[in-house]
């Protein structure tokens, strides 16, 4: 977890790139929504701005305790309604709904993220980060069995990730795993929007309603829209 906003103060937060308060925020998600074509809302900026990440990331490291795939379906979910369906996740009653939804007790685990270990789980996080050096998100750290490393940091073309691993298991022999069949991803994955279906199947945006159509059966999935861009729901 970065810990990225611990509270809105009185001064800029990250003056760098403008953002002095959560109204800031709006106009940088959108732009990023935009050039990635992941659909980023951020209205709730203006007018029920998100207070803090602490409250997910704690949420998150606490049900990490328990399950780390589970976590990171939350962490997916989290993402999901703050950034395309305008949910403010620092708001306690919006992290119970989405914890409840991945059928644990949203209550017990939001409570203890906030009174027991959560922020004890959350500083840990923070000295790992700052141990790997780790000051820009995000950053990708391979490690292997002799400690040896590669850290790529910022978003990169998967080229970047293929030679890191490379260099970090000492071999130019790397078998990439099969592609999941569509309708086993969108099971797992619950919704896909059509920019992630279209890196990775490959596929180009006019073909994308065909591909769906041809590898979905017609009662298994609804399509739906946010923003101007598509996605697809499990049914």
């Amino acid at each position: 977890m970065g810990g990225l906003l611990e509270k809105w103060g009185d001064g800029p937060v990250d003056p760098a790139n403008g953002i002095n308060g959560p109204a800031d925020v709006a106009g940088h998600w959108r732009e990023v929504g935009e050039q990635t074509r992941m659909p980023i809302d951020g209205t709730l900026m203006h007018d029920n701005p998100v207070q803090s990440s602490y409250p997910p990331s704690r949420v998150f490291k606490v049900i990490q305790k328990q399950d780390e795939a589970l976590a990171n379906v939350f962490l997916r979910r989290a993402r999901e309604a703050v950034f395309a369906f305008n949910e403010n996740i620092s708001d306690q009653s919006v992290l119970v709904e989405l914890v409840n939804n991945l059928g644990l007790d949203g209550e017990a685990v939001v409570n203890e993220a906030e009174q027991s270990n959560g922020q004890q789980l959350l500083n840990e996080d923070f000295r790992l980060a700052g141990s790997l050096g780790a000051r820009g998100f995000p950053t990708i750290v391979m490690v292997n069995e002799e400690n040896k490393g590669v850290k790529i940091v910022g978003g990169r073309p998967l080229d970047y990730y293929v030679s890191g691993l490379k260099q970090v298991l000492d071999s130019e022999d790397l078998q990439p795993n099969e592609q999941p069949a569509l309708s086993d991803l969108l099971e797992q994955e619950k919704l896909l929007f059509s920019k992630e279906i279209e890196v990775m199947y490959d596929v180009e945006k006019m073909d994308i309603s065909t591909f769906v159509e041809n590898e979905l059966s017609s009662n298994a999935y609804q399509t739906k829209e946010i923003l101007g861009e598509t996605y697809y729901v499990n049914k």
